[in-house]
């Protein structure tokens, strides 16, 4: 009885792994050569119909547009710890708690850090454009456009970012720190 089971399990892990391919495609890092992984420290929604009312610090980020209008967006802040100097950053994004129509996101830097009284009126402004993600399942994104993506930690500090609806009709949340956008160290 033990060997059956044995041989049945064994047979099945040699299936699995001559399904596993061989090379991943070249935006996917794999884990062992992620060395940190820092999640967000701050999110703050600004919306477009509450334009001058801060929201404040949240848990829950929002991104969305209906119909070309309505827009919600969620500023990301990160601490970086001391000692990445060396080390390469790439942003990613993963296990989203809500997505609907094109499900894209893109990522912009912001002028500043200090997002927590932001309004979709008054907020730092948005500077240079870091890449595209398409939300399509609960786990990892699937990155449209890494242009940006990948860049030199800083030694230490915190960088802000912008996260924006790509399409006239989209809804894409998740909750903070566990999920959304996140720095893999690399």
């Amino acid at each position: 009885m033990k060997s059956a089971i044995f041989s049945s399990a064994f047979a099945i892990f040699a299936t699995l792994a001559t399904a596993v391919p061989t090379a991943a495609p070249a935006d996917i890092v794999a884990r062992d050569q992620v060395k940190q992984v820092i999640l967000s420290s701050a999110v703050v929604n600004i919306q477009e119909d509450a334009a001058n009312t801060p929201l404040g610090v949240t848990y829950k980020a929002i991104v969305s547009r209906v119909n070309g209008k309505h827009n919600s967006q969620a500023l990301v802040k990160f601490d970086f710890p001391d000692g990445l100097t060396g080390y390469k950053c790439k942003l990613d994004f993963a296990y989203p708690a809500q997505f609907s129509g094109t499900g894209e996101i893109q990522v912009f830097t912001i002028g500043d850090t200090n997002i927590g009284n932001a309004t979709f009126n008054k907020r730092p402004f948005r500077d240079q454009f870091k890449g595209t993600f398409r939300v399509a399942g609960w786990g990892e994104a699937v990155v449209l456009d890494a242009s940006g993506l990948t860049f030199d930690c800083p030694a230490k500090g915190a960088k802000a970012y912008e996260v924006v609806s790509q399409g006239d009709s989209n809804d894409v949340e998740w909750y903070a720190p566990g999920g959304g956008l996140r720095i893999d160290v690399l």
